[in-house]
């Protein structure tokens, strides 16, 4: 069966981003007439599901799957937000984030999301570019009331 992933993120691409490279982001989000034409030679084309990635759920994360790549009027960039969850089975969160890294307009240290393995409520925080952070939990959970 295996084990579910989430991946939340929010982040903007560069204005100098190539077309190409939203062209694949629209098409792995769905926008319909969007298909892309020669992929990268990076790993994450390589994986059996990369295509659908941004789309799919389960029952194991609360909330819906919602993934979306927009065109801002004011600022004219791109901004992507991406909430899905799927089995990892070919690395395929670390392979996106990798991917879509250089694309990204944010400062050194940025948060740009979190992703979750089913199995564990703490998440991995992510930070701009290419950083990951686990927290620390304490066993004694504060009483929120």
């Amino acid at each position: 069966m295996g084990m579910y992933t989430e991946l939340n993120c929010a982040f903007q691409l560069g204005k100098e981003t190539p077309q190409k490279i939203v062209d694949i982001l629209l098409f792995m989000v769905r926008v319909t007439g969007v298909e892309p034409v020669n992929l990268p030679s990076h790993t994450l084309f390589s994986t059996d599901r990369w295509d659908s990635m941004l789309i799919t759920g389960s029952v194991y994360f609360k909330g819906d799957t919602h993934s979306t790549v927009r065109l801002d009027e004011d600022d004219e960039q791109y901004h992507v937000t991406i909430r899905t969850n799927f089995k990892n089975y070919q690395g395929e969160v670390e392979k996106f984030l990798e991917w879509i890294t250089p694309y990204i307009d944010a400062l050194d240290g940025d948060f740009i999301g979190y992703s979750r393995y089913e199995e564990t409520e703490v998440p991995t925080l992510l930070y701009y570019p290419n950083r990951s952070f686990t927290p620390h939990v304490p066993e004694e959970i504060t009483d929120w009331q």
